[in-house]
């Protein structure tokens, strides 16, 4: 892995180019290839909860549709100093049921 030192205006650079990526760790920031998930195997779990946070996803994007809703959230949001999507995602996936595994 190759160490980066950037000056001050890509500081911030994250992302991928051309089949690499650049990504902070706690030694700085490090130029990597990109991982090949192609052959990775999901388990059955793995898949259940990749699909109970994508429903928590559209749900978040219904919320902040609505107006109302959005600063509800917002304002209870920064009562408990949390992101709003965590807020509302974790609020679906809390009283969401759970899907059995397929």
């Amino acid at each position: 892995m190759a160490k980066l030192t950037l000056n001050t205006a890509l500081q911030s650079l994250r992302g991928g180019i051309d089949g690499f990526v650049i990504r902070d760790t706690p030694h700085g920031q490090v130029l990597s290839r990109r991982p090949d998930m192609s052959r990775v195997c999901w388990s059955p779990a793995q898949v259940a909860h990749r699909e109970r946070m994508q429903a928590a996803a559209v749900h978040y994007r219904e919320v902040m549709a609505d107006p109302k809703e959005a600063a509800r959230c917002i304002a209870r949001a920064r009562k408990l100093k949390v992101p709003v999507s965590s807020l509302v995602m974790g609020e679906f996936l809390k009283n969401a049921p759970a899907k059995p595994a397929s």
